[in-house]
């Protein structure tokens, strides 16, 4: 387990799975994640969701978010494509609740997952793909977790009748350090 000052990242659990396959139905966070566009039944995402905790590849690592205080299932967040010889990986978060949005959860994981994989996994580099109209994403990798851009897919992602670019937003093990020691 992770454990910040508003939340814990652990592994995550069946019990998880009534709420993952809300939130993976769920237009809003589909449109802010570029999830999976079509409907996942409950079997569908439960074969989904066994694959991922039984996979022993460690290559894709996946954490359930509970609020610190409540204990309540949040969101998750992952390592996915780890590649332990080039030392990269992808990050990928979501907090499921709406209600939960916008309260430095999302920050906080970020941080605590870069941390295990800078620290701990010995990863050099961690890059995330956000569509260009998830503001509060780029705000928070930039802002608060200091990722920086890489580049730019235009007219990448399509949504709602037109096309949209991906921004490639990536940390470095040493920007990280620097980061934390400033803390």
């Amino acid at each position: 387990m992770l454990i910040g000052n508003k939340v814990i990242l652990r592994p995550l659990k069946i019990e998880d799975l009534p709420k993952v396959n809300q939130w993976r139905n769920d237009l809003e966070l589909i449109k802010l994640t570029q999830g999976i566009r079509f409907p996942k039944t409950k079997e569908m995402d439960e074969e989904w969701f066994n694959d991922v905790l039984r996979d022993k590849s460690n290559r894709n690592i996946y954490f359930g978010i509970d609020e610190k205080e409540s204990g309540e299932f949040i969101g998750m967040i992952s390592l996915n494509n780890i590649d332990y010889i080039s030392g990269t990986a992808n990050i990928g978060y979501m907090i499921g609740d709406d209600n939960k949005r916008s309260l430095g959860y999302g920050g906080e994981s970020i941080y605590l997952i870069n941390k295990y994989a800078f620290n701990i996994l010995n990863l050099r580099k961690i890059i995330t793909y956000i569509v260009d109209y998830n503001i509060i994403s780029i705000r928070v990798n930039k802002r608060i977790n200091y990722y920086r851009e890489e580049g730019i897919l235009k007219n990448h992602y399509y949504m709602d009748g037109e096309y949209h670019d991906v921004l490639i937003l990536s940390i470095f093990r040493e920007d990280f350090l620097n980061y934390e020691m400033k803390e």
